[in-house]
């Protein structure tokens, strides 16, 4: 079996708000965790997925909040990617309740590459955003 290679949070991918980078690393925690139990062989995917779905509630719903209050151009297009990405881990959830056990691999790597490239593409998007507006701030 080929391994999965686990995702990293890095400082440079910080978005200036110290409870959205915890929990951006605490969703990169999440991710390689279900690669662990992939990889395992036996893997109990279904617990893990939903601390990930009820996690990214939590998250999207911080991220919103900061966006809105920050009055954060980009957060139409952000919300969509969060309603997108949470529309297609419920399909996947509901395919493998169904017992296809063969999306697990799928499923996996889709997870994996939407949460590290939403978070060091997307969200960095907001956090210079923010980056701006303390800057700015300062001077003032």
């Amino acid at each position: 079996m080929t391994k999965i290679p686990y995702i990293e949070w890095n400082p440079i991918n910080s978005v200036h708000v110290e409870i959205l980078d915890a929990q951006h690393r605490k969703l990169f925690d999440i991710v390689n965790d279900l690669i662990d139990e992939f990889e395992m062989g036996d893997p109990k995917l279904l617990p893990i997925i939903r601390d990930l779905i009820d996690y990214l509630a939590v998250h999207f719903h911080e991220e919103h909040k900061v966006m809105l209050e920050s009055n954060y151009p980009g957060f139409l297009n952000h919300s969509q990617e969060h309603q997108k990405f949470t529309a297609k881990v419920e399909e996947f959830l509901k395919k493998y309740q169904e017992d296809d056990a063969a999306l697990g691999l799928e499923m996996i790597v889709f997870m994996k590459e939407w949460v590290f490239n939403h978070t060091t593409r997307l969200d960095i998007k907001y956090g210079e955003h923010l980056q701006t507006i303390s800057d700015k701030a300062a001077v003032t």
